[in-house]
């Protein structure tokens, strides 16, 4: 942005529009897989094109949430995938087919993959919360900017903010897959992994809800600095 500014104002467009495009591809995979890690791995494409989105829309505060969104993501999808960590040392099985009603036999593991689950979809009190309306509040004031604002990029918010509908349904769909429902049989006498494996889902869950709490924290360093950066 700083080196080639006048540049970087001209491709924004397109990366804003890829950015977009890769949010609804990945959210629309996501939802189309039975394996809890390939959920993970498209829902992580998805949020890239989310950073993308936010740092394409040449404005502080949507370039603000974009780093937030990566910091949200580093802690949420973290857990989750700590999660399926979880599943497949304690249940030997990481296929959502043979899943069901596991809250009850790990509630630490159901609790703090919740929290990560919240993150990711930006639902408060985590701190995915801020950064995704950090994020589009940037996005729609560069979309109305009358310099570098258009119509295409409102119809290009508009499809962004679709994208949050897909990432809260893969993100449901599969925690009541895993968690609630009937328990299959074979899983009757599992139960939650040992404090080594669930002490670090417990303090990133606790850091992803101080964040979103106090993101502050945050955005009293991004800010300036991406001031300085956009002017």
């Amino acid at each position: 942005m700083q080196l080639l500014p006048t540049t970087y104002a001209d491709i924004s467009i397109w990366l804003n529009i890829g950015g977009m495009v890769t949010m609804i591809y990945g959210g629309a995979m996501a939802l189309m897989q039975g394996d809890v890690k390939r959920i993970l791995a498209y829902s992580s494409i998805s949020q890239m094109g989310y950073f993308l989105y936010g740092i394409s829309t040449l404005t502080v505060i949507g370039s603000t949430g974009s780093i937030l969104l990566y910091v949200s993501h580093g802690t949420g999808k973290a857990l989750l995938f700590m999660m399926a960590g979880v599943l497949i040392m304690q249940v030997g099985t990481r296929n959502i087919a043979r899943l069901g009603g596991l809250a009850g036999k790990l509630p630490i593991t159901a609790v703090t993959a919740m929290i990560g689950g919240l993150a990711i979809m930006g639902i408060p009190p985590s701190n995915g919360f801020m950064a995704e309306w950090m994020l589009f509040l940037g996005a729609l004031e560069g979309a109305l900017d009358p310099v570098h604002g258009s119509t295409l990029r409102i119809v290009v918010f508009a499809l962004a903010i679709s994208a949050t509908v897909l990432t809260a349904a893969y993100i449901l769909w599969m925690y009541k897959r895993i968690f609630y429902g009937k328990v299959h049989e074979e899983h009757e006498g599992i139960k939650d992994g040992s404090m080594y494996m669930l002490a670090p889902m417990m303090f990133l869950a606790v850091i992803t809800i101080i964040i979103g709490i106090y993101p502050q924290i945050l955005t009293s360093v991004i800010v300036p600095y991406m001031q300085s950066l956009l002017g």
